[in-house]
């Protein structure tokens, strides 16, 4: 038996293993997909590095987790412009060089293609988890860092009122487009005719932006310029017609490589809403010290928050599992 479980391998579940690690105590990382990362995904193709999610990332204050995992941050990112008051960088070598980082920390159990169906206690220190192959798991504390669409489903057996606060989370469901082209194909590209065009067709585009290879080198190649295009997902636009419909928008630019990025629970709304904090903090108060929620639909805004809540779920559950 684990003293731990982690539910959910995204950033915030594999900084959570690796602070127990450093706790020294056992644990057991669970994941629903084949690998382990959550929505980051980084695709190479044709010497482009596309990442399938986020890619530019908010950075407003230092990134200890960067020097505690022995990664130079002048070598690992690069600046691409400013944001509020702090900086949006991009990892240099794909956003994935950070889970591979915390990967390699991970020396306990790892479980993929698992998912979790309930929880709950099965005497007054162990709790049971139940997957959906029909074991069951026992340990004495879990860290729950999955979407709060599934966190709703599997609280509902541990507390419902719990779980209640997750009702009905709400999500901005975008599907990225990255495309690589030759520099030359953009003679006559327009940005603004781009989005004139997608807002005339139905389908407004959520972004798009434009990198060459002098901003980002590493992931551009000479003479060539990447483009990210996000779309709404709706019965119109679907992952399996965005990159058509990309194309067309951008009048039939000819891309050298591309790739379609598709997370559910990628963009949360529902942490927006002023009503958030305190429903989070009267979820909180409704778990048993022993359990632990974080993640990015919950408190953590930016990859810092999302590693430091990490961190801090498994200190409160390690300090709580007598």
């Amino acid at each position: 038996m684990s003293q731990i479980v982690v539910i959910g391998a995204g950033l915030t579940g594999l900084a959570a293993c690796r602070e127990l690690e450093q706790l020294g105590v056992n644990y057991t990382l669970i994941e629903v997909k084949p690998r382990l990362g959550g929505s980051i995904q980084t695709t190479r193709q044709d010497g482009f590095v596309f990442d399938n999610a986020a890619f530019d990332h908010e950075k407003n204050s230092n990134w200890p987790f960067l020097d505690a995992l022995e990664m130079n941050e002048a070598e690992v990112l690069r600046h691409v412009g400013k944001c509020r008051d702090g900086a949006l960088v991009v990892f240099r070598d794909g956003t994935d060089t950070l889970v591979t980082a915390l990967s390699k920390t991970l020396k306990h159990t790892v479980m993929t293609r698992m998912a979790v169906s309930s929880i709950g206690f099965v005497d007054d220190r162990r709790l049971g988890i139940c997957l959906e192959n029909g074991l069951m798991l026992e340990t004495r504390g879990i860290v729950a860092a999955l979407p709060a669409r599934y966190a709703e489903h599997m609280l509902r057996s541990l507390s419902i009122d719990a779980a209640f606060r997750l009702l009905d989370y709400e999500y901005d469901p975008t599907i990225r487009v990255s495309l690589g082209c030759h520099r030359r194909d953009l003679n006559t590209f327009d940005i603004d005719r781009a989005h004139e065009r997608a807002a005339v067709a139905g389908a407004p585009l959520k972004f798009l932006q434009l990198y060459t290879h002098a901003e980002l080198p590493e992931r551009i190649p000479a003479e060539h310029v990447m483009l990210r295009v996000g779309l709404r997902l709706s019965e119109m636009i679907q992952p399996a017609n965005a990159l058509e419909f990309v194309i067309r928008v951008l009048e039939n630019l000819p891309p050298l490589a591309h790739v379609v990025g598709w997370w559910p629970e990628g963009d949360p709304l529902t942490r927006d809403f002023p009503e958030h904090s305190a429903n989070m903090d009267a979820l909180d108060a409704l778990l048993p010290p022993n359990v632990a929620i974080a993640g990015s639909d919950y408190r953590a805004r930016g990859l810092n928050d999302q590693v430091e809540q990490g961190r801090a779920a498994a200190r409160k559950v390690a300090a709580n599992i007598g």
